[in-house]
């Protein structure tokens, strides 16, 4: 795949690189003790000042003894997301100072290691293990590590484009922040695909929409495997994880925050990444679900028609595509429950779940082609409609 000149630069990793990174680091992680050396090695190939390297690996201790045995929803370590994401910011950003890679290590912390999750014993050496980090780096360092620390936190109960509004009013002084939060995107994206028998080809996706279109007597596109066992994160869930990112990326572009090196790269990795989970779930829907070729055929006129129209462009609710209302009606909740209730109910709609996966890969191919795309309507206040 060949990317336009508005967003030049390739992917900096895809899904089969990513899951072999996550291997390196959790063999690393099963030995007894942790080979915190050989896991700072692999994040950061290069050499680095005694100094910042010391301070490192307080900081991958830290993670270490907070997280201990706590496992993903998908059955992983923990500790593995944010030494990925430091490790994909490295990736995109090889000469990134100590403090930003401290910052995306940590990046979770105000959320995931807090009091009430441990008992008062276990707290206080886990309080003892991040004064550590922050004497490493001095008190300068350690005060701007706290700063970002703030602006990467979501609040409990806050919503997500608020959030997203506070992290990036915080940009223009630290366009670091928004690079940071790029690789927090893009793992949480790859990590989608844990399970390796669940990568649908996604690079048959346009052949099939070809075949669908102009040959006559198609059949239609139906998987060869049996249908995947469910797992803790299923097909609606995805969806939702790909709204946050077409959320984010849209803020990014209201909010004028131009990125340029790594931040560039990210978006591009984020948006490729972002497509391709969108043609797994399409071909999975149209592959075990929907496997009539006149029913795919209506269907990817219908989106194309809605995307020639303008209506990925804006937050539209007037009522005469199915396709309006879709961010608002299916990923917008007012609390955890209806969140549940709500993915469950579109995950009962294979229908719409093939709509709304077509819809993202129009959107994040907006993305890709047009660097003045946004959604109208998303900003920090809200998604709303626009006339």
């Amino acid at each position: 795949m060949r990317y336009p000149a508005a967003m030049a630069d390739e992917p900096i990793i895809d899904t089969q690189e990513f899951l072999a990174l996550s291997s390196f680091f959790n063999y690393q992680l099963s030995g007894e003790p942790v080979n915190w050396n050989g896991i700072l090695g692999l994040m950061v190939p290069r050499p680095l000042p005694p100094a910042d390297e010391q301070a490192l690996l307080r900081a991958l201790e830290f993670l270490g003894r907070a997280y201990g045995e706590q496992k993903r929803r998908l059955g992983p370590f923990a500790v593995l997301h944010p030494i990925r994401v430091a490790a994909l910011l490295l990736k995109a950003w090889p000469g990134s100072p100590v403090d930003v890679v401290l910052a995306t290590l940590l990046h979770d912390k105000e959320e995931d290691i807090v009091p009430g999750g441990y008992e008062p014993a276990v707290w206080r050496e886990i309080e003892s293990a991040f004064a550590a980090v922050l004497k490493a780096v001095g008190d300068a360092r350690a005060e701007r590590l706290q700063s970002r620390l703030k602006r990467l936190t979501k609040s409990p109960g806050q919503r997500y484009h608020a959030y997203l509004g506070h992290l990036l009013a915080g940009c223009r002084e630290d366009p670091a922040l928004a690079t940071i939060k790029l690789a927090d995107r893009l793992d949480n994206t790859f990590d989608l695909r844990v399970d390796l028998q669940d990568l649908t080809e996604h690079s048959r996706c346009y052949q099939i929409i070809f075949d669908i279109f102009f040959l006559k007597d198609y059949k239609g596109f139906k998987s060869d495997r049996p249908h995947p066992i469910a797992r803790k994160i299923n097909g609606a869930m995805r969806l939702y994880q790909l709204y946050k990112n077409a959320v984010f990326l849209s803020l990014l572009r209201w909010a004028g925050i131009e990125l340029e090196g790594a931040g560039q790269r990210l978006t591009t990795t984020l948006a490729v990444a972002s497509i391709r989970e969108s043609q797994t779930i399409l071909l999975h829907i149209f592959g075990y679900h929907l496997q009539d070729p006149d029913r795919q055929r209506r269907l990817l006129l219908d989106v194309m028609e809605y995307s020639h129209r303008g209506g990925f462009n804006r937050i539209s609710e007037t009522g005469d595509h199915p396709l309006d209302g879709l961010f608002r009606r299916c990923f917008v909740f007012p609390d955890k429950q209806a969140k549940k209730e709500g993915l469950a109910a579109l995950y009962q709609d294979k229908e719409l779940m093939g709509r709304a996966a077509l819809s993202f890969i129009v959107i994040f191919a907006n993305f890709l082609n047009d660097p003045g795309y946004w959604i109208q309507g998303i900003t920090p206040d809200g998604i709303e409609p626009v006339a």
